[in-house]
């Protein structure tokens, strides 16, 4: 599990201490990353010297057996690695500004699995912060809620700061003014959304639920996977506070898989019919383990089932836009989730999410980054929060 809240914020780092460590962290994964080309490389040459038949062997030589010059570059490589990351552990990692979280958020959904095994300071460990993007104690949190609390969840590539728009600031006042506490929850997005899931689950059974009013967690695009897999986590592992889930919205979330990154994978895998070309589709394995749980909308580890219900005792919204103009759908749904996905809909019925207390809203001319600050969501959202 990540440490979500250390206990109290290190010294702001100096502009110059600054730039220099967010420099060596750069050099740091471009060393590990030329690395591992060398390799990729190397194996494709050993392989190639070695001339199997395609026909009859899949196999690639390993790069150990790439001629001596692959050897050199890739310890120096690592050796050179080795050193910065020595310097990284002697400095703390300065807090980010606009752009530079930007440019993190983007790093960490491509590649954040690779960010987070190589131990670099760019890693982006999952945070509860405010509306001006500050970090923030669960116990901050959860001691404002008179009437219940709220955790808005980013999606891909984004952070909390995509949250922060005109509509949304509108909406988050509102929920202030009835007595309801909001928080905004930071992560790292190219983790496996299993590995993200049970880290909130654990950061949530943190907050006493069973003390406070009801919990109402809403998730945009992979947010909402983020959201299922916590509630699955939750009830395998007994984690009580699953029973203060009120409600959970899903805006844009593809339950049912994205297609691009099924056209991704289809096109990686014809790289594996030959043992030359075998070693490429490492380079498109480099896609973070993230992005390819959104293939299939995965929220469980590989070696389980991968569908999992929504939950029982708790009020559902399910949001899907689409590029059409009018009523009619358009095929690729919200440029990014089809609309079939993003309802939870399937052609299995054992595959579909369903439940008594599940709402449907389909909206046209809406493309999946729009929802972050259209009036048409907000207003869904302020309709299903006043049911009953």
């Amino acid at each position: 599990m990540t440490d979500a809240f250390p206990p109290s914020a290190p010294p702001a780092p100096t502009p110059t201490s600054t730039l220099l460590t967010r420099g060596v962290a750069l050099v740091h994964l471009g060393l590990l990353g030329a690395s591992e080309a060398t390799r990729l490389t190397a194996e494709m040459h050993a392989t190639i010297r070695h001339l199997p038949l395609p026909w009859k062997s899949h196999s690639t030589a390993p790069a150990e057996k790439a001629p001596l010059p692959y050897q050199l570059v890739m310890n120096t490589f690592r050796h050179l690695a080795r050193l910065t990351q020595q310097f990284l552990q002697a400095h703390e990692p300065a807090p980010a500004s606009r752009h530079w979280g930007l440019f993190r958020s983007i790093l960490n959904g491509v590649a954040g699995d690779a960010v987070s095994d190589w131990e670099n300071p760019l890693h982006q460990q999952m945070t509860l912060c405010n509306d001006a993007g500050q970090p923030m104690t669960i116990e901050e949190w959860s001691s404002e809620g008179r009437r219940g609390l709220v955790l808005f969840i980013h999606g891909l590539c984004l952070s909390d700061r995509e949250w922060q728009s005109a509509a949304h600031t509108a909406f988050v006042s509102e929920l202030r003014e009835s007595g309801m506490a909001v928080a905004w929850l930071r992560y790292n997005t190219g983790r496996p959304v299993h590995e993200n899931g049970a880290d909130l689950s654990a950061l949530l059974d943190t907050a006493r639920l069973e003390k406070r009013a009801g919990l109402t967690l809403i998730g945009h695009s992979m947010g909402g996977l983020v959201i299922r897999s916590a509630t699955h986590h939750a009830r395998f592992s007994g984690l009580r506070w699953v029973s203060r889930l009120d409600r959970a919205a899903y805006l844009g979330t593809p339950h049912q898989g994205a297609p691009l990154e099924r056209l991704g994978h289809g096109a990686n895998s014809l790289l594996g019919l030959t043992p030359y070309t075998k070693p490429l589709m490492k380079l498109g394995n480099l896609r973070s383990a993230g992005i390819m749980d959104l293939r299939h909308g995965r929220v469980t580890p590989p070696d389980h089932d991968h569908h999992v219900a929504l939950h029982d005792d708790t009020r559902h919204l399910l949001v899907a836009g689409h590029l059409g103009r009018s009523s009619k759908r358009h095929w690729l749904g919200d440029g990014l989730v089809p609309v079939r996905s993003a309802l939870g809909q399937h052609v299995e019925t054992d595959k579909a999410l369903g439940g008594k207390q599940v709402t449907r809203v389909e909206l046209p001319a809406l493309g999946h980054m729009a929802m972050l600050d259209d009036e048409r969501v907000y207003g869904a959202l302020r309709e299903w929060m006043q049911k009953r």
